[in-house]
């Protein structure tokens, strides 16, 4: 079989460079670096470099001699005949995962045992899992990748047959061990009968082959393969498709982030209905419970589900949000009550006594006792209480970073995430409007440039970041992939009098009040939607430069489900400022859809050109041919398994954007920032901000530790 290596957008750090002038700011002394960050993490490397999946330093075993130490509070439970030794509990020094490098190259400390993280409120359904979720690859922050929960992956010379090797000894949080069994049940009982709600994922599905009839709505029936699961023995298994999968379908795939599930505790809580039917194959019979029953065991487990739909994603897909779901994490969600929830007013994951990593010394991880989720009733309470000392990490806002440095002085430092965003501030268009003068109007570069030219970027990083945001377009970052001066800075210069030439060209008429209609005498107005009143700040700026240049508009807001279920993907609404789904990305490594239009309800600046696509154009709107171009070169780059002509494709898809420009932005993008109280130790700096890289997961939480 053949070793994986891989070829990804690189996206390494210039993002110190502006931490520094952040940090300076107002006069701040704190150390805003970590004295583990390399210094080369200031330059800027745009290639996307081949890397050995078992390169990584990470990877290297201990000694054959090596022997385990950990943490006291454990110690203790061994000592009293209630748990085993850590020689039981974990791998050996063979199948061990040791941590010697942060994301970023840098070695990490020795750390010490104890003590408690504490955070701000959980948030989301992903939230608890951020710090805690463990992932079959891991990113760095150079775009290499190696294997994490699994030991190793391979694939054959035409890509259709993938093995993933496990570790010997590894065992679930509660000690049962871990095998080719909780990934066959995964598959076969919980995810291709849709029980985990996720069947929809593309890294598992082989190919599509239309039945030839269509759905009550007239799109067209597909029936679907997917993968063939296979265990070999009781710690490898393959995954043998008919087309080839290439690594960015399948392994590097931003959704397939597991495929396992613990079968000893969740037997019981398979259904077989209708709505989830038992898939045949040849490790797991049957189950003949109703959707009833698994809702009756589940409530004896203390899991409380209004449906069986609700139970599977709540024990499958959310799993870290359920307490008592055994888990490979590194910490795992409370038992407690009053403490299981992560909207309790205290929320608590408690380190896993089985967690299957070591540092270098053979000390088991995770070093920190507990994680600690406080919820907060108030906004802006979260940043007073790591001011005060409650918490120990938290967001921060770039308007608040000097003050918060400033004030703290050497209690505090600054850590940051490199943004993958196309820019701040994004208005986008719908090109598939229902009236054919915003349609063709839209669809005109001379208006999307007159909508460019026509604000003073200069003012607008003034008055929404206190000039820390330069003027920008919406393009690839400075240190991203793709990244080109001649386009960051395509249609930012100001220019009033040229954008009202621009519109006139578009065949808009100055009317008597001030204002643009169109040449039949309609009124055009600019309605902007927004949603949760994310734009409420940046809304105002902007209406007054596009009053200027004779553009009259308005804004509505929206409830963000309201927003993307009731209107994103219609034909009846004409701008939107701060897309739910902006346009761009770290490459389409990460996420294909906000960059070419093939899904439907992915992303607004193509809204239902989307839907086309998807349907085989039984439905939506045909697109034109510049978006059909980025259509065929993305189906070019789904087939082949060259990373060099990837890459090329990639930048070809980039170079059509660049051309078209279909969104704008005024300012460069932000970046991500996070304060964190001087105690805590080994969080890296100069990290990505990005779901191939699990956003906050790349602050590998099992090795902070905390110092007095």
């Amino acid at each position: 079989m053949k070793k994986t290596g891989n070829k990804v957008a690189a996206l390494v750090l210039s993002a110190a460079m502006c931490v520094t002038l952040l940090a300076g700011c107002g006069g701040s002394t704190a150390s805003t670096t970590s004295t583990s960050t390399p210094a080369s993490t200031s330059s800027v490397e745009t290639s996307t470099p081949k890397v050995d999946t078992e390169a990584s330093v990470s990877n290297e075993p201990l000694a054959e001699t090596a022997t385990y130490s950990e943490a006291p509070m454990l110690a203790e439970l061994v000592a009293a005949g209630k748990l085993p030794t850590v020689e039981d509990r974990i791998p050996d020094p063979e199948n061990v995962f040791v941590e010697r490098t942060d994301a970023t190259g840098a070695a990490l400390e020795i750390g010490v045992y104890g003590g408690v993280l504490n955070l701000g409120p959980a948030g989301g359904s992903w939230g608890l899992s951020r710090p805690t979720l463990e992932s079959i690859i891991r990113y760095n922050t150079d775009g290499s990748y190696y294997p994490n929960v699994i030991k190793s992956f391979e694939h054959n010379d035409d890509y259709t047959v993938w093995t993933f090797n496990l570790r010997k000894g590894m065992k679930w949080s509660d000690g049962e061990d871990f095998n080719a069994d909780d990934i066959t049940f995964w598959y076969y009982m919980c995810h291709l009968n849709n029980f985990d709600s996720k069947k929809s994922w593309a890294a598992l599905v082989d190919y599509k082959e239309e039945t030839g009839e269509v759905d009550d709505e007239g799109n067209p029936k597909y029936k679907t393969y997917y993968a063939t699961l296979k265990k070999v023995d009781d710690y490898t298994v393959t995954w043998t498709f008919v087309n080839p999968k290439y690594p960015a379908d399948f392994i590097m795939n931003g959704d397939f982030k597991f495929c396992w599930a613990p079968e000893h505790y969740l037997h019981d809580l398979i259904p077989e209905s209708e709505q989830f039917p038992y898939v045949e194959n040849e490790y797991w019979p049957a189950t003949g419970l109703s959707e009833e029953q698994v809702l009756a065991n589940a409530m004896a487990k203390k899991i409380d589900s209004a449906t069986a739909k609700d139970l599977g994603k709540a024990v499958i897909y959310n799993f870290w949000n359920t307490a008592g779901i055994p888990s490979l994490n590194n910490f795992v969600l409370s038992t407690v009550e009053g403490n299981s929830k992560k909207d309790d007013p205290l929320c608590i994951q408690v380190r896993n006594p089985y967690f299957w990593k070591v540092d270098a010394a053979g000390n088991q991880l995770p070093y920190l006792d507990e994680l600690h989720w406080n919820a907060t009733s108030a906004e802006g309470q979260e940043l007073l209480m790591f001011r005060d000392g409650t918490i120990d990490v938290t967001d921060i806002a770039m308007k608040d970073i000097a003050s918060v440095l400033q004030d703290m002085g050497d209690k505090a430092q600054l850590r940051s995430y490199a943004s993958s965003n196309w820019g701040s501030v994004q208005i986008t268009f719908n090109y598939t409007n229902e009236d054919p003068n915003y349609a063709n109007l839209f669809l005109n570069p001379d208006f999307r440039q007159a909508m460019s030219i026509c604000v003073d970027r200069s003012q607008v990083s003034e008055l929404l970041s206190d000039g820390f945001l330069e003027p920008g377009q919406c393009a690839p970052s400075l240190g991203n992939f793709g990244y080109d001066a001649e386009w960051e800075t395509k249609w930012t210069e100001y220019d009033v009098d040229k954008a009202k030439q621009l519109l006139e060209s578009c065949g808009l008429v100055m009317g008597s009040d001030g204002f643009y209609d169109f040449a039949d005498g309609s009124d055009f107005t600019l309605d902007f939607l927004e949603y949760d009143e994310t734009q409420d700040e940046s809304y105002p700026v902007f209406e007054q430069y596009f009053n200027k240049a004779g553009i009259k508009c308005s804004i509505q807001s929206l409830e963000v489900g309201a927003f993307d279920n009731e209107v994103r993907n219609t034909r009846t609404w004409k701008a939107i400022i701060g897309p739910h789904t902006s346009i761009g990305g770290l490459s389409l490594y990460d996420r294909v859809a906000p960059f070419v239009p093939i899904q439907g309800d992915a992303a607004e600046w193509y809204s239902l050109f989307g839907k086309w696509y998807q349907t085989n154009g039984a439905q939506g709107v045909e697109p034109p041919a510049e978006m059909k171009e980025l259509i065929n070169l993305y189906e070019q780059w789904a087939a082949t398994p060259d990373e060099n002509k990837k890459e090329e494709l990639n930048l070809k898809i980039y170079d059509v954007h660049k051309q078209n420009l279909w969104s704008l932005a005024y300012l460069k993008a932000a970046g991500q920032y996070v304060v964190i109280n001087s105690s805590v130790k080994n969080y890296a700096n100069n990290l990505v901000d990005a779901d191939l890289y699990q956003y906050k997961n790349m602050a590998h939480y099992e090795v902070l530790f905390k110092v007095q």
